[in-house]
């Protein structure tokens, strides 16, 4: 080994290597303008995600053919008496007159099923359609029906629900299949209307 001596300047000293980006890393400048851009970019993000909603609810909204207001009107009426209905024009000098349901037609039909048990999907499908229109038919034409209050028992609301049933029954078939097209346009009006956020909007 060679024998060095502290204060030897005869030979040439090493080079130092050069610090550069890669080796000194990010200034504190740049680390904190990183940073605040990263803070723009979520800020913007959170803008867009609450306004994107809005847009989107107003915009489906149109594709079933309601206005804003009228999205209003039917979201007080759900909430304030417990249902929304409204007429459906079905010819020159036939009307039809759909309500809202109640979770309790949900738990119906549920029941009907679990006893029923229908093998195929069409008889499946069937049972929950026909117990659909008769949780929703409040008139057609001159045929009107009721829909006992909340002050009602459950005995006088399922005797109420078993005579609109039996009147959807005894329909033409024609004719069930064109009120249940009806009932299927104003069940997705009402989806799009009551979805979820749907009154944060207003």
């Amino acid at each position: 080994m060679e024998e060095i001596r502290i204060g030897d300047f005869s030979r040439p000293l090493a080079d130092r290597p050069v610090a550069t980006q890669e080796t000194a890393g990010p200034s504190p400048t740049q680390a904190r303008l990183e940073q605040a851009e990263k803070r723009l970019g979520a800020q913007a993000d959170e803008a867009e995600a609450k306004l994107g909603p809005q847009l989107s609810y107003e915009e489906r909204l149109r594709d079933v053919g309601v206005s804003r207001e009228e999205a209003a009107e039917i979201v007080d009426a759900v909430l304030l008496r417990g249902f929304h209905a409204e007429d459906i024009q079905l010819t020159p000098r036939l009307k039809l007159r759909l309500r809202t349901r109640q979770y309790r037609d949900t738990q119906r039909v549920q029941s009907y099923l679990e006893v029923a048990r229908p093998v195929y999907e069409t008889h499946y499908q069937e049972a929950v359609s026909r117990h659909a229109l008769a949780a929703s038919l409040e008139r057609l034409g001159k045929d009107g029906f009721a829909f006992p209050g909340r002050e009602a028992t459950g005995e006088q609301i399922e005797a109420e629900f078993k005579t609109r049933l039996a009147f959807v029954d005894g329909l033409p078939e024609p004719t069930l299949r064109l009120l249940l097209h009806k009932l299927w346009k104003f069940d997705r009006k009402i989806s799009v209307v009551l979805e979820e956020g749907a009154i944060e909007n207003f």
